[in-house]
């Protein structure tokens, strides 16, 4: 069972972060549909089942184990048929799996009624530099390798939806990264190995399996361009039972920097902003960020409202803080940010000369798709 639920979800996670590569970001699909075993086709099986894929979703779509605990939600979680929008069975090496799918508009309307927060489907990429230590061996963990863990790792961040990189560990990699970097936490020598992944943050990890009881320690960092690695944006280092518990804990680590960082909960103010977007040349382009912007966890509406030659402006109505939706914005590779040169066209009084004007502050945005 074991072995075919870990397959059945490498596959699974193939999907998930199919959009990852080699780019900044990756943008996580499949997150309203969950695959469970059973052991029949039982009704009693089946709705446990659901539930059960339920709790995955919800998991998946807030990053907080605490949504779970709210009253509405976990009423939801006993009574879920109202959410199903298609299950099916599935045969995968002889185990059975109940295969389900939620609406995913009415899961979201769910965590925000219950003020709890949303991830969004694009999230960091996360570079991960593993050693684990074995009986007369010590290993990083790479993209191909055939270490249970290495299975474990990709289980879990399809679990909790955080897109997971390993490295290659081809003869750059062991050229410049060995064991004792990561065990050491020298993060400055393994960040400069990162670069050529262009993650947007690198996790070092070490999982001593020799040592009774098992021990693991991590740290995560951004992954900048080529500053200096002081104090990692979080830490931990913990004794645990089992190579499955470490793998749980670790993946759950990293997700709770970012769901704090990315996951945004409805403040319940009417919090109005605006973005400017330069060199637009076409109609297409107009279309495709209009339709990125909407999908943002941070955004509640958005409303094309000014155009001035190749600039236009996009009025917002935000869930978070403009604060969220820049730091939600710097993940999209296709969207770049840069200081604004000139002074705003858009608050410019009709008749004035706006290259008189001192430049204004701000930042404005140039779409790369």
């Amino acid at each position: 069972m074991l072995k075919t639920l870990l397959n059945s979800s490498i596959l699974f996670a193939s999907c998930l972060l199919l959009q990852a590569n080699m780019a900044n970001a990756a943008e996580v699909s499949k997150l309203d549909e969950s695959l469970v075993p059973v052991d029949s086709r039982s009704t009693a099986e089946r709705k446990h089942a659901i539930s059960t894929g339920l709790k995955s979703v919800i998991l998946k779509n807030s990053g907080s184990k605490s949504a779970l605990a709210h009253p509405s939600i976990a009423a939801m979680v006993k009574q879920p048929t109202a959410l199903i929008s298609q299950f099916g069975y599935q045969d995968l090496d002889g185990e059975l799996y109940l295969k389900v799918s939620f609406d995913h508009k009415r899961i979201i309307r769910l965590l925000r009624e219950a003020q709890q927060p949303v991830w969004g489907k694009q999230r960091p990429l996360t570079l991960a530099w593993i050693v684990e230590d074995i009986p007369g061996e010590r290993v990083i963990v790479n993209d191909e390798s055939l270490l249970e863990s290495r299975d474990l790792f990709q289980v879990e961040s399809e679990a909790k939806g955080v897109p997971l990189l390993f490295p290659l560990m081809d003869l750059d990699d062991n050229m410049n990264v060995s064991a004792n970097d990561i065990r050491g936490m020298f993060a400055d020598q393994v960040a400069d190995a990162s670069q050529r992944y262009q993650a947007d943050y690198f996790v070092m990890a070490s999982i001593d399996t020799t040592a009774e009881p098992l021990k693991y320690n991590l740290a995560l960092y951004p992954l900048g361009k080529g500053e200096p690695m002081h104090t990692p944006l979080v830490s931990k280092r913990d004794v645990v039972g089992d190579i499955n518990t470490a793998v749980t804990e670790i993946i759950s680590t990293v997700s709770e920097y970012y769901v704090g960082r990315y996951a945004i909960a409805d403040t319940g103010a009417e919090i109005a902003s605006h973005v400017d977007f330069i060199d637009i040349t076409d109609m297409k382009q107009l279309v495709s960020i209009e339709k990125y912007l909407k999908q943002l966890s941070a955004v509640k509406s958005v409303q094309l409202t000014q155009l001035n030659g190749t600039r236009v402006r996009y009025t917002l109505e935000l869930f978070g803080t403009e604060e969220d939706l820049h730091r939600l914005m710097n993940l999209e590779p296709r969207v770049q940010a840069q200081e604004r040169s000139i002074m705003d066209p858009f608050d410019t009084v009709e008749g004035s000369d706006p290259f008189t004007s001192e430049e204004s502050v701000g930042i404005e945005y140039r779409w790369q798709g």
